[in-house]
């Protein structure tokens, strides 16, 4: 009777509940996803060929069946009636998604050689040529040509052929101003080179002073001094200034210079030195001592130099004032010269290569502007020396020997015994044979 109730399992139960776990489903196989045609025709189909949405696509219930846990082989089946991603109808492989992959894959590179530059590609396209025949064109190439013009002309003035150099400089006005009008009808005036016109018009008025037709020169200097849009034309004033002082219009060239002055700011330190320098000349010309003495006294406290040492010198000695003499004569003699004297040109040891770069060296431009300079210094020195000394002292001798001192005093210790042969030769002069 206990065995009535006891069932033993059959040998072969149909209903298994763990029946289809050891099948194999190549769905879920990634190993071997190069070689699915399927998988690959994915990843490189795009979202845009996917399949319509649509219930007329009817369902794939006996594609592809799955063992559940209830032990019934059920197939999944899309709620719209789509099938099964990978399924394959009228035989034709649907893709197993919309969205194609990112980056590179092995089965694209896959038989193609690596050319990340593309010149497998061969080379690009020739350019387009340049429409010859357009209007912007025609202006470029007008455009060279002024320019050309205009390099010529300063050619041939660096090589003395002045007429030449004038003749292309009318030729390149000529054609600047055709080039204007062309700009005009085909854009704005802002698109104007004014860049060009200010370099053509400089050079035709330098080439005119070249030439010494001034009036032509102060005339094309007046159209770029009087012109707004050029923003530094106010400094040409200078050149305009320079013109005067070779027509001895000495008012007109201490006018033009000061106007200069006013327009050229306080960080080029040089180009005002200079323009002082060509005012203290223009007041000497005129006799104006007083005001040449205030141009030169400025330049010798800001950036003293041997020309205005030597000028402001002259002032002095032409109003008699003996003891400015003496300052003036002590700051030109404190001027530095700013050159190598000649021990950096004597050799100090045996050494060839040492010999060979000095001997290299002795003759060479450098060493002759630094000749040149020394010897701009002592004849403003000596000419100075000579002019003061029989006014600075109660005698030509007394005066003569206060030189001798302050010269060896300075940096110029050479020049005192070339003063002291000046002193002997002036002694000779007047017979004084004892001294």
């Amino acid at each position: 009777k206990m065995m009535q109730n006891v069932h033993l399992a059959p040998e072969a139960d149909e209903d298994d509940l763990y029946s289809g776990y050891n099948d194999y489903n190549p769905t879920f196989d990634t190993e071997d996803l190069e070689n699915d045609v399927a998988f690959q025709q994915v990843a490189r189909t795009s979202h845009g060929r996917r399949p319509p949405m649509t219930a007329k696509i009817p369902g794939t219930s006996a594609s592809r069946p799955l063992a559940t846990g209830l032990g019934s082989k059920a197939t999944l089946t899309s709620s719209m009636g789509r099938p099964m991603t990978g399924a394959i109808q009228d035989g034709v492989a649907r893709p197993m998604t919309a969205v194609q992959a990112a980056g590179y894959t092995k089965a694209a590179m896959r038989g193609s050689s690596f050319d990340p530059l593309g010149q497998a590609r061969g080379p690009a396209p020739p350019l387009e040529m340049k429409n010859s025949d357009s209007s912007e064109e025609k202006i470029r190439q007008l455009e060279k040509k002024v320019n050309e013009l205009v390099e010529e002309s300063c050619i041939a003035n660096s090589c003395g052929d002045l007429k030449t150099a004038l003749e292309k400089a009318k030729e390149a006005g000529r054609k600047e101003r055709v080039l204007v009008r062309q700009r005009e009808q085909i854009a704005t005036p802002e698109n104007i080179n004014l860049d060009l016109t200010y370099s053509v018009l400089f050079n035709l008025a330098s080439q005119y002073a070249a030439n010494e037709m001034y009036a032509e020169a102060l005339n094309t200097y007046q159209v770029i001094v009087k012109n707004k849009m050029f923003s530094n034309g106010g400094r040409l004033k200078v050149n305009m200034g320079n013109i005067y002082l070779k027509q001895l219009n000495y008012s007109k060239a201490i006018k033009f210079y000061r106007m200069a002055l006013d327009q050229i700011p306080g960080v080029h330190k040089e180009m005002r030195i200079k323009i002082m320098e060509n005012i203290g000349v223009a007041f000497i010309k005129t006799g104006q001592y007083n005001e040449a003495i205030s141009s030169f006294e400025h330049i010798m406290s800001m950036s003293p130099n041997l020309k205005a040492g030597f000028n402001l010198i002259l002032c002095y000695f032409a109003i008699g004032n003996s003891e400015q003499m003496k300052k003036a004569f002590q700051k030109l003699i404190a001027v530095p010269l700013e050159v190598d004297y000649d021990d950096k040109y004597i050799s100090s040891n045996d050494d060839p290569h040492t010999n060979l770069l000095i001997e290299a060296i002795k003759n060479d431009s450098l060493r002759q502007i630094e000749r040149e300079r020394i010897s701009m210094a002592e004849e403003y020195i000596m000419t100075a020396a000579k002019l003061i000394a029989p006014v600075i002292e109660t005698s030509f001798a007394v005066g003569y020997d206060w030189c001798v001192e302050a010269v060896k005093a300075s940096h110029y210790v050479e020049l005192a015994n070339d003063l002291e042969i000046n002193k002997a030769t002036t002694y000779l002069r007047q017979q004084d044979f004892s001294q």
